[in-house]
């Protein structure tokens, strides 16, 4: 059975559109919004007939430029956008302008009465929040924010590490390209798994990226910002994950006590030396598991874990998926 005759046999309603506003203001991220646009427009392709329409609101209804300097013409106001259908409010260096524009909280907080679903990409919860729309409900957004999200909205339960979060009918997503995340998780939501499956796999992503965003932020921010002996420390943990790394050994290379690397290393990432070596080991795993064909057993011994069952119990407990879920799962979304 194909992926249009699964569509014709299970919908509910039959021929139902799913109309897609993505909001547009001057300096908005460009693949905020044209991320989530391109899955729905992929899942169109797959479908004997187009089930998503989309178009672009901004304040005025005029062309708002992004932060590409790419422009896009708008297809109507705020204040005029029709009722229902999904209503998208991105992120962006923008964002931070629009916060303190009255007129465009006023007319997002009106749009976003009577939708099927309100989303925000990125930095655009903070749109969401700022209107009041998320006041006692979970959310999330880029993790560069969280100081401004957690601080300027108490009222909201942000969710920091979340790749995407759905409370009710609103959805928000983390930074940038995670709003193809939560696109794919719409469409199958919509249409079923394999219409998503099939998106995901033409545009080479994951239909559900495993982990959360703090895995990629932290340590990523903590190499530029971290003091010389602990990113030296990291350095080499990362360069050569199998050995035996002790915290002892650790703080001898760092040129400290074990206290204060500690201390140290919770500030630049989050977490203790052991917890970062663990880490490490775990996403030196998920590339072996995604590049080569070796298996569990020796993938382990090769990042520095004891034995396969250890290297299984740190998948579960910090991706939610055994490594043979997670090496199926990247081979689904590979190419052909």
């Amino acid at each position: 059975m194909t992926i249009c005759d699964q569509i014709r046999t299970t919908d509910k309603v039959t021929n139902q559109r799913y109309p897609i506003w993505m909001v547009g203001y001057p300096g908005a991220l460009l693949l905020d919004i044209t991320g989530p646009l391109q899955v729905f427009a992929m899942a169109n392709r797959f479908l004997p007939a187009p089930r998503y329409t989309t178009g672009i609101v901004s304040l005025d209804g005029e062309a708002v430029q992004t932060d590409a300097g790419v422009t896009l013409q708008s297809d109507d106001a705020l204040a005029t956008v029709p009722a229902g259908g999904d209503l998208v409010v991105p992120g962006g260096p923008g964002m931070d302008s629009q916060l303190n524009n009255p007129a465009f909280i006023a007319a997002l907080r009106a749009a976003a009465r009577n939708r099927r679903r309100l989303v925000s990409v990125c930095s655009g919860s903070l749109l969401l929040a700022e209107a009041g729309l998320l006041d006692g409900r979970e959310a999330t957004g880029h993790w560069r924010r969280t100081p401004q999200m957690t601080r300027d909205y108490p009222k909201v339960r942000w969710t920091p590490d979340a790749i995407y979060v759905r409370d009710g009918h609103i959805y928000s997503s983390a930074g940038v390209t995670a709003g193809i995340d939560l696109a794919l998780a719409l469409v199958e939501a919509d249409l079923g798994s394999a219409l998503a499956l099939q998106v995901a796999q033409e545009l080479v992503v994951y239909l559900r990226r495993p982990g959360g965003q703090s895995q990629f932020s932290r340590p990523l921010e903590a190499q530029h910002t971290a003091p010389p002996a602990v990113r030296r420390v990291y350095d080499a943990v990362l360069s050569a994950p199998e050995k035996d790394w002790r915290v002892s050994d650790l703080a001898d290379l760092a040129g400290m006590t074990e206290r204060s690397l500690h201390r140290h290393f919770v500030k630049a990432f989050g977490q203790g030396p052991a917890r970062l070596v663990e880490s490490v080991r775990l996403a030196a795993a998920r590339s072996a598991l995604e590049q080569s064909s070796r298996s569990v057993s020796e993938i382990a011994r090769l990042c520095g874990f004891r034995d396969a069952q250890t290297l299984r119990r740190a998948f579960r407990k910090h991706l939610g998926v055994s490594p043979g879920d997670y090496r199926e799962r990247f081979f689904r979304a590979a190419p052909g």
